[in-house]
């Protein structure tokens, strides 16, 4: 027994630094995979909060004939959709992106003040109005482009308002964007400006592409 023991002996320095070495060389492999596995779990989600938030706007429609919600503009806040879609709507969390946090704008994530305010996390296309943000800015802020976009290249119009008559492939939602894109990569991580749609049938898709040449 004594020979047995006299045997044994722990790990070296080097074998410590070589399991070390290739421990950290497999996170480094996987710690993106799973980034990028949380990131397509939050997608989807969006997703989903788009597809219900479809739900709750046709539920609407149908007690108002077949007219969408209305609020003023596309942007920030919604007080007035808000208002509108919470009879059908089971929970205030589906206007939220879950991907909001990986983007540095304060207005589109789920905290309290924003619930309070009637700011949400995704772009809604059915407005009756003008918004102020409308007018040239330079440097074009972000709120002053997108309305500037929608309204004049788009429409040339100040109203959009949104019935189920319209053709299906319209957009009635879609997840944040903007141009220029200031903050790298897009809301869900993929190729710079892509987002989630939600078209006016209900159905939502991933879109690739930014906004600019294909919005309708």
């Amino acid at each position: 027994m004594d020979d047995v023991r006299s045997t044994r002996r722990g790990f070296t320095l080097i074998e410590l630094l070589v399991v070390i070495a290739i421990i950290a060389i497999l996170a480094a492999i996987l710690f993106p995979v799973f980034a990028r596995a949380r990131e397509s779990a939050r997608k989807t989600s969006c997703l989903s909060n788009l597809k219900q938030l479809g739900l709750a706007s046709h539920m609407y429609a149908q007690d108002w004939d077949e007219l969408f919600p209305v609020d003023a503009h596309i942007c920030n806040p919604h007080p007035v959709l808000v208002g509108q879609l919470m009879p059908y709507m089971k929970n205030v969390q589906i206007l939220y992106c879950p991907s909001a946090p990986r983007v540095p704008v304060s207005y589109i994530q789920p905290t309290d003040a924003n619930k309070a305010a009637g700011n949400i996390g995704y772009y809604y296309f059915s407005f009756n109005q003008l918004p102020s943000t409308a007018p040239a800015s330079s440097p074009p802020e972000y709120l002053g482009w997108i309305d500037r976009f929608f309204y004049f290249r788009a429409y040339g119009d100040t109203t959009r308002i949104m019935s189920e008559q319209w053709d299906t492939d319209y957009w009635l939602a879609s997840d944040f964007f903007c141009k220029p894109i200031s903050y790298g990569n897009s809301i869900h991580g993929g190729p710079v400006g892509s987002f989630n749609i939600l078209y006016l049938d209900g159905h939502v898709k991933y879109f690739p592409r930014e906004a600019v040449q294909n919005f309708k």
